[in-house]
């Protein structure tokens, strides 16, 4: 084997090593998306529950009203 051909799989073998390790450590912009993503979720989450609590309430409104009509 060469040496031009061990120096790159050197290389190449250098490359993939660091690909692996960097894979597992968040940098601290994918810390703040990560964050910012659940606050988003956290706000959706609220807002279906509110959704779903004005809709109760409201049938309970229409059922009243109509129970009062009879």
């Amino acid at each position: 084997m060469s040496i031009l051909k061990k120096i790159l799989i050197a290389v190449l073998f250098g490359c993939l090593s660091l690909t692996v390790v960097s894979c597992d450590q968040k940098g601290p912009a994918e810390k703040v998306g990560e964050k910012i993503d659940k606050g988003i979720e956290n706000t959706g989450d609220a807002i279906e529950e509110a959704g779903e609590a004005v809709e109760e309430a409201a049938e309970e409104v229409s059922k009243k009203i109509n129970d009062a009509k009879q």
